[in-house]
């Protein structure tokens, strides 16, 4: 399941989420990550992975990243398809 959809789900809100993860930037760090636009590190995964009680899981937030990448850096992914 992609964060997002958990998020909405359960009815919280990105403030609401971010505090529950200690989020230094708040709303706006929680919807880079749940987004895709920033990648976490292993430990917020675990966290974010904790805090959905396991719906969302690490491959989830890799999947996300991805689709985020492939949208606005497909460059990255060039080499790969030649």
């Amino acid at each position: 399941m992609r964060l997002k959809s958990w998020r909405l789900e359960a009815g919280r809100s990105q403030g609401d989420c971010a505090n529950a993860l200690r989020l230094e930037g708040g709303a706006r760090s929680f919807q880079r990550i749940e987004t895709g636009k920033n990648k976490p590190d292993a430990d917020m995964v675990e966290r974010i992975v904790a805090m959905t009680g396991g719906q969302v899981t690490a491959a989830d937030m890799h999947l996300t990243r991805l689709d985020w990448l492939r949208e606005n850096r497909p460059e990255r992914f060039a080499e790969a398809t030649q």
